[in-house]
């Protein structure tokens, strides 16, 4: 296949996944929203624990939701940067103002293949311009460039109990539905601690028994500084 033509492909299947990548994150986004009133009613109906599952979902979803929208920003930055592509250098150095668009994209295809099948059909013609060996460093993430963001979103197997209670709290919020989350949990989160203090031991109110202030100056006495300042300049 001639360079020309590859490209040509390339650029199709890019265009094509990022296509697909934003359909799919609308979906997913749609499907969350309808999703957290699925645990508003399970808190409303005192099914707690059943709740903190359907949340751990939640969390996984909206990492999902998160790394396509960097993957899809990545496709997009590749398809400006065709030319760079195009154009490879003939000791095969990778130029570096791909390097890190197409490790990003090479990282997370594994994981998000079954939704985007597109970006393993990338990974081979990637395999077949770069090397195989160029690919999967970039796959294991040897050259170090992947995105911590993605590395979260994608590589995260446990979700903190403390992010769960989070998002319940804020879910319940959201939908006025009452809601007391666990206060061990919440004990690991600065924040909540420091406003659990202050809202069960207010600071006292001060300000009552501060004097009232002075009236101000007469201009009987003279009127201060202030007035013979005035009266000097006239």
């Amino acid at each position: 296949m001639s360079n020309n033509k590859w490209i040509a492909e390339l650029k199709t299947v890019l265009q094509v996944a990022k296509a697909r990548l934003d359909v799919r994150e609308k979906k997913k986004t749609e499907q969350v929203a309808k999703e957290r009133y699925t645990v508003a009613d399970y808190i409303r109906n005192n099914k707690v624990p059943r709740a903190r599952i359907a949340v751990e979902h939640l969390i996984r979803e909206d990492y999902k939701i998160e790394a396509m929208d960097r993957v899809e920003a990545y496709l997009d930055t590749l398809l400006m940067r065709m030319q760079l592509i195009k154009d490879r250098p003939k000791n095969g150095a990778v130029d570096p103002a791909i390097e890190q668009p197409l490790a990003n994209i090479l990282w997370s295809a594994p994981f998000l293949t079954q939704d985007i099948p597109e970006l393993g059909q990338i990974t081979l013609m990637f395999k077949k311009h770069f090397g195989p060996e160029y690919v999967s460093m970039c796959e294991q993430n040897k050259l170090g460039m992947v995105d911590v963001d993605l590395l979260r979103c994608l590589s995260c197997d446990l979700i903190p109990k403390l992010l769960i209670e989070k998002y319940l709290v804020e879910i319940c919020r959201s939908q006025n539905v009452p809601f007391e989350p666990d206060q061990t949990v919440m004990a690991q989160d600065e924040f909540w601690t420091i406003g659990q203090r202050y809202v069960q031991h207010p600071p006292a109110n001060d300000d009552k028994k501060l004097p009232p202030p002075p009236p101000p100056s007469s201009s009987s006495n003279g009127g201060g500084a202030s007035s013979s300042g005035g009266s000097g300049g006239r």
